[in-house]
Formats: structure tokens, C-alpha cells, sequence
């Protein structure tokens, strides 16, 4: 293999890819990134077994071939090279990097111990506005459980149907819900889990300007997501999602509209004191409250807009500020019912995001 790039266009295939590597050292080829050349241009992939992403970008090609190297230190090379045009060969057991200025040989591994990537070619839905998608992504995906005993919590339900399509995420103490709508073409409706993890993932690669487009396997085990110049392979989590709809409350009794920015600088002073504000709403007042026998006490007050009776509450404040950093706009609203039900942050102009928080005991 021999070929000539751009140092910035394969810096950027590289960023692309480096998500789906893995670090852990297991399996040392998937430490690596696989880089073929063919007719003018070059494919880069990368892969954990769990994800899989393939990156393309052209070049003036010499020799036809490929080879796998570790990701991580050809990545910190490119970056810190000076180089702007640089040459690319293969010779053997060593990958050559060459510019003007400095140069590098990197030790490869076995192409043949190198993944396939999965064949997929199902269409479930197609141009879908990736930053439509992968806001719903970035809202939800706080939600979602970290626990490896209960991975269907780990990842987030797509539900595509005609017309929307919707993400949810729960770790059982919080529920974050998307809709998505647009111009987009539904070939298929479906459910899956998809971990949380690579949808965050993807969402990095990713560019938010152009379309995306999902397929799924004749199985339904894996999804494959084209966008913005790259494809990326995803293994679904088997199992059934929790049925969330039970915990939504219909409507709330007191409902509170505050400036989000006040209220998060708010939370995260209390979070000092304690990871458990006391919220008192009262004639128009917001009180927020935080104690700790270690380490002290913490009051803060906000002028908000009320409507409906008074109530206390508690809530998780990470829990609470995760929801509110996931709201649009500069105002927040926060319903609740009684202090042992569940409470709702939402956006107040209504992009269909809502957020469930579950109460802490007084």
C-alpha cells in the first residue's frame, strides 16, 4: 500500500472511527484502525466488537492494499505533525508515515485478525436530519442507567412509527423523553434498545448538517447508521424496555416557570452542601435548601412564576440538573403533584422533551 493524503483529511476520517476502538487491551487488534486503499480513496474502520465505524476519504493512490495499526498512536501523531501532505506506506510489518518535517514507522498487526464489517441492508427510515437526531441523542441519553447488571436500562428505546419517532432512556430514578418530527421516510416501523453509549458515541463522529439514514440486519440484532461521510454499526441490547408510559403524569397541580440558568447555578451551590435539594414553592418563591451534618448548610432563593397551591419536594440535584442541562431556551418548567410523586421538567415553548424525576423521601 502506498498513497498520498492530506493530513487533514485523514486526521479527520481518523476522529471519526477512534470511538469505536476499543482501550481495554482484551483483544489487542481492537485496539487498532484498519486502513485499505482502493480506486482514489481510502477506508478507514474501526470496531469493539459492540460498534463498528467505517470512515472514507480520498487520496492519491499508489498501491492498492491495507494494513491495521493502533489507533491511538498513529491519532497522536497526525495530530501534533506539522506535516500538511504527507505519504503512506505499507512495507511488511511496519506502517511509514512521511512528510517533509518528520516521519514515523508504527508496527502493524494482522489484517486477517481484523473484524469484518457487518452486512446491512434493511432500510428503516431515511433522511432524518442529523441534528434533529442526535439532539434527541444528547437530551436522553443522561438518563440512562450506567448499571451492568440491568442493561436493557443501558440503552435507549427507538420506537420508529409514520409520522414521529421517539427516544427514551431510564435509569428507574429518572425518564427522559424525545419526539422527533420532520421530513423524513419511514420504510419501517420498529423498536430496539440501542446502547446509550454508541448512539453518544455516533453523535461525536458525526456531523449535524446532512441526513441520516438507519438499517437494521435480517435478525434485528444490529442497526446501521450512514451519516455525514461515515457508516456505523451498532449491536442492539436484547430485552424488553420497561413500560414507561405509567410513570408520566398526566398533569401536575403546581407548576413553576423559572429562569434555567438561575436555577442550575442554584442547584449546583446546594450540591456543595448536599446531593439532595429541598424545593419549597411558595406564593411565588422558589426556596432551595441543602444540609449536611459533615459539612453545612445552604439556602438559595428565586423569583419565579407560579401557578397552583404550595408544595415541598426533594430531588436527587444531579438528577435534576441533568434535566434541566438537557432544556432549550432560557426558561425551565417544573411541575409536580404531591411530594412522593414523580416531577416533570419540561421546555416551556414544547419541543416534545419531557423529563420524570423521581422524589427523594423528607
Amino acid at each position: 500500500m502506498k498513497i498520498n493524503v492530506l493530513k487533514g483529511d485523514i486526521l479527520e476520517a481518523l476522529q471519526k472511527v477512534q470511538y469505536s476502538a476499543s482501550g481495554k487491551g482484551i483483544m489487542p487488534i481492537l485496539s487498532g484502525v484498519k486502513i485499505e486503499s482502493g480506486e482514489g480513496e481510502v477506508v478507514l474502520s474501526a470496531t469493539d466488537l459492540e460498534s463498528y465505524t467505517v470512515s472514507v476519504f480520498e487520496a492519491a493512490v499508489k498501491e492498492k492494499g491495507s494494513c491495521v495499526v493502533n489507533l491511538k498512536t498513529l491519532l497522536e501523531y497526525l495530530r501534533d505533525s506539522g506535516d500538511e501532505k504527507l505519504e503512506i506506506g505499507c512495507e511488511e510489518n511496519e506502517l511509514r508515515v512521511e512528510g517533509t518535517k518528520s516521519r514515523i514507522r508504527i508496527y502493524t498487526m494482522p489484517t486477517e485478525d481484523f473484524p469484518a464489517h457487518p452486512r446491512i441492508e434493511k432500510m428503516v427510515l431515511e433522511g432524518l436530519e442529523e441534528g434533529k437526531f442526535f439532539d434527541a441523542v444528547n437530551k436522553v441519553s443522561r438518563a440512562a442507567s450506567r448499571d451492568e447488571k440491568r442493561p436493557t436500562l443501558m440503552g435507549v428505546y427507538f420506537e420508529v412509527r409514520e409520522g414521529v419517532i421517539k427516544l427514551v432512556s431510564t435509569d428507574s430514578y429518572r425518564l427522559a423523553i424525545k419526539e422527533v418530527t420532520g421530513d423524513y421516510k419511514v420504510e419501517e416501523e420498529g423498536e430496539f434498545i440501542i446502547p446509550a453509549s454508541s448512539l453518544v458515541n455516533l453523535a461525536r463522529a458525526a456531523g449535524k448538517g446532512g441526513k441520516i439514514n438507519i438499517m437494521r440486519d435480517e435478525n434485528k440484532g444490529q442497526l446501521k447508521f450512514e451519516a455525514d461521510g461515515l457508516d456505523h454499526y451498532i449491536r442492539l441490547i436484547e430485552g424488553k424496555f420497561p413500560k414507561y408510559e405509567q410513570f408520566i403524569p398526566e398533569e401536575t397541580r403546581t407548576n413553576i416557570e423559572v429562569d434555567k440558568k438561575e436555577m442550575i447555578d442554584a442547584i449546583k451551590r446546594i450540591s456543595l452542601i448536599s446531593n439532595t435539594v429541598k424545593i419549597s414553592a411558595k406564593q411565588g418563591m422558589l426556596i432551595l435548601e441543602g444540609e449536611s451534618r459533615e459539612v453545612g448548610e445552604g439556602k438559595e432563593e428565586l423569583e419565579v412564576s407560579q401557578q397552583g397551591e404550595d408544595i415541598n419536594i426533594a430531588f436527587n440535584a444531579s438528577f435534576l440538573e441533568d434535566g434541566l442541562q438537557s432544556l432549550e431556551g432560557e426558561k425551565a418548567l417544573i411541575g409536580v403533584n404531591e411530594p412522593l410523586k414523580p416531577g416533570v421538567v419540561t421546555e416551556r415553548d414544547g419541543t416534545g422533551f419531557k423529563y420524570i424525576i423521581m422524589p427523594i423521601r423528607l
